[in-house]
């Protein structure tokens, strides 16, 4: 066959491989029809799988309207004005997503009748296997076109990647293998080239790509720390084996400066200063100041358990990416070995492909999120191993032809397909569940139709960015500005038994944001006396919480009068929206709104067990859970709420919900919190009334 025909045959079905098994998980196979008209919007699609996504989607629909990434501008700033409002923030994330789905969707609307909203859904099943495409190009330099083809084919099934990458999951996830890879090629291509026109010209291409994806992801410094580390190293070696090192440090000088320059004019130079400390990254889930840190409570930043470890990467890709580097190692040892079997296989990606691992899989160990940057170097690893045992085959070809003609390229095809095979058949196996449902969707069409456009959203963080996207009003927090000093006040309008407090809290919040935390906060130095003196005045009126100021905490009057027009600045509209997905997070809610600033927190109780009706009328009976007796049973049914006390000097209740088969058993001292009247039982209060539900989602108002 005619090598470009092969190539483009090679590169077609590892596309294809990739976009038709996404675009297969949209079918929700699994789910019955009933489920599925529940999980699918009015574009007849799947719900997008993950709440990020309506951000992207947000910033990018304002792009494709405004130019720029925000709803509007402020002192020439774009300025989105739906999250962390009030006062909003600036609309600086990452633009690439933008970018792209904005020129995709104005080159497909002349040719057919689609939404933008359609655009961004089918978008990632259409970048993400080109990552695939890349990695057998990088590839097939070292190992061949069968173990590229390999390569390529476990790129885009690669478990954590594909879920990831799946129609309705818009996300920058879809660039964070494709652009690393791209980068790495022409980084190579460089440094192998024997004309140095190619080589400077590749640096360039580098420097480019390093450029785009500084512009797609946060994380981006990541591969520019490897290569610096992988340069450093490279130059060494030459010098101490007195070989000639002056163009490559040209070359790589080049490559840095020209990065560094591109990143400062077209982000900010404030971002370059930040890629000097690599630890900035692993550090970004810090908490803010004394205020609680909510990341905590997010699993994507937790520390991975090994099954997932092992699972997310794929464990043909780690099993064989770990021996596959052992093995490379020892060849790489012994320069016949090595000219026999990794001709091409040179000393500089030899060090950058052991850097590149390590790396990856440090960060992949310290926190979820960052699995997916250790799905290249593991494919590529593990796929020049695969050369490498092919190349071994060929060598034994003599011997293996005692089996018969062509023994050896026999045994090739079969483990090739039996690799292929076990990939294909993983990303087969994969299923999604949209989390967004009907009853989401018909809640944020009331709230768009039926509340004033000044209406603020006070829900969950990860609810957010759904509702800004889908009801076009601005919520507290969302998932982009979830760990904050605002946050801790948002958990204690929810655990506080006092109403009146609860009350206070989101009229301030929702009136005039973080203004009198910051006031307090800087007038004392101090977060825990903030926290105090804020929750002693915002559960009494003005001229109670002045006397307050000035009498029990000597502020002067002119401070005071500042202090209170921020706690008590004009009311503005706002509803609580509750959700199904809310009763599972109940103990962060109790956690960082109970939280202690002067000692040691307490670990509240809170956990949630399936039921029936016998076990919730055996306990009843018995007057026990779980062999102990709670401080009160609360029953909410159909005809009404029921609480039986039973023993006061207990430290957990039990809430049973019959019509679910749940119960929830809770630390007793929250049993009159506001979570727990709105959240879990769904009762009507001093200040709050139901004004819309349906389903999943209840919305209310202040009386």
């Amino acid at each position: 066959m005619d090598e470009r025909l092969r190539i483009f045959s090679i590169v077609l079905i590892i596309f294809l491989t990739g976009f038709l098994f996404r675009v297969e998980t949209s079918k929700l196979h699994d789910l019955s029809v009933d489920e599925k008209a529940y999980l699918t919007d009015e574009h007849g699609l799947p719900y997008m799988y993950e709440l990020d996504s309506y951000y992207n989607y947000r910033v990018s629909r304002n792009y494709l309207m405004n130019g720029h990434l925000g709803d509007s501008l402020r002192d020439g700033v774009p300025w989105d004005s739906y999250s962390y409002y009030p006062p909003g923030r600036p609309a600086s994330y990452p633009p690439v997503i933008a970018w792209v789905s904005t020129r995709v969707y104005r080159v497909l609307s002349i040719f057919m009748d689609i939404s933008f909203y359609e655009t961004c859904f089918w978008l990632p099943a259409v970048i993400a296997p080109f990552a695939g495409i890349a990695m057998f190009f990088l590839l097939r330099k070292y190992s061949g076109d069968l173990a590229g083809f390999i390569g390529g084919v476990m790129t885009v099934t690669a478990p954590l990647y594909f879920s990831r990458t799946l129609p309705g999951f818009f996300d920058t996830d879809m660039f964070n293998i494709l652009i690393p890879v791209m980068i790495v090629f022409f980084l190579t291509e460089a440094v192998e080239a024997e004309d140095r026109k190619r080589s400077l010209f590749c640096i360039v291409l580098s420097s480019l790509l390093i450029l785009l994806f500084s512009l797609s992801w946060r994380g981006w410094p990541y591969i520019l720390y490897i290569i610096a580390v992988s340069c450093i190293l490279y130059l060494s070696w030459r010098a101490i084996g007195g070989k000639d090192w002056s163009f490559p440090a040209i070359m790589f000088s080049v490559l840095f400066l020209l990065s560094i320059t591109f990143c400062g004019l077209l982000n900010a130079w404030s971002d370059v200063i930040h890629i000097i400390n690599p630890l900035n990254i692993m550090n970004s889930t810090s908490a803010t100041g004394g205020w609680p840190d909510v990341y905590l409570s997010v699993s994507e930043l937790s520390r991975p358990s090994f099954e997932i470890f092992v699972s997310a990467a794929g464990p043909l890709n780690l099993g064989f990416g770990v021996l596959g580097l052992i093995m490379i190692t020892s060849v790489m040892l012994r320069p016949p070995m090595r000219d026999k079997h990794l001709g091409g296989f040179n000393v500089f990606i030899f060090i950058f492909s052991i850097l590149w691992m390590a790396v990856s899989l440090l960060a992949y160990y310290s926190s979820v999120r960052f699995s997916i940057l250790a799905i290249p170097p593991l494919t590529f690893i593990s796929r020049v191993f695969l050369g490498l045992v092919f190349s071994y085959m060929g060598e034994v070809e003599s011997w293996m032809s005692l089996m018969g003609h062509g023994a050896g390229t026999i045994m090739v095809a079969i483990i090739s397909l039996l690799v292929l095979s076990v990939s294909v058949v993983q990303a087969s196996e994969i299923t999604m569940k949209p989390f967004i449902n009907d009853d989401y969707e018909s809640a944020a069409a009331w709230i768009h139709d039926e509340t004033p456009p000044e209406t603020v959203i006070v829900t969950d963080w990860s609810y957010g960015h759904y509702f800004t996207a889908a009801s076009g009003r601005p919520v507290l927090f969302d998932g982009g500005s979830q760990n904050t000093k605002r946050a801790y006040w948002i958990f204690k309008a929810f655990a506080t038994d006092n109403e009146t407090l609860s009350l206070g809290i989101l009229t301030m919040l929702t009136a005039s944001g973080d203004r009198a935390i910051d006031l307090l906060e800087n007038y004392t130095g101090n977060t825990a006396d903030t926290a105090e003196i804020l929750n002693g005045i915002l559960c009494v009126d003005r001229e109670t919480a002045a006397g307050l100021l000035t009498d029990e905490y000597g502020m002067g009057h002119e401070f005071t009068d500042e202090l209170l027009s921020a706690t008590y600045a004009e009311r503005r509209p706002f509803i609580i929206l509750t959700t199904e997905g809310m009763k599972y997070a109940g103990y962060w809610y109790f956690y960082f709104g109970d939280w202690n600033f002067t000692s040691k927190n307490t670990i509240p109780v809170y956990h949630v067990e399936t039921v029936d009706v016998s076990q919730i009328d055996r306990s009843l009976k018995r007057g026990l859970w779980d062999g102990k007796r709670p401080h009160s049973f609360i029953i909410s049914d159909d005809r009404g709420i029921e609480t039986i006390s039973v023993d006061n000097s207990s430290k957990f209740s039990v809430i049973f919900l019959p019509a679910e088969g749940k119960a929830f058993i809770i630390d007793s001292s929250f049993n009159d919190s506001l979570f727990v009247k709105l959240v879990l039982l769904g009762e009507e209060t001093e200040h709050f009334r139901k004004i819309y539900q349906k389903g999943d989602v209840t919305v209310w108002g202040v009386r």
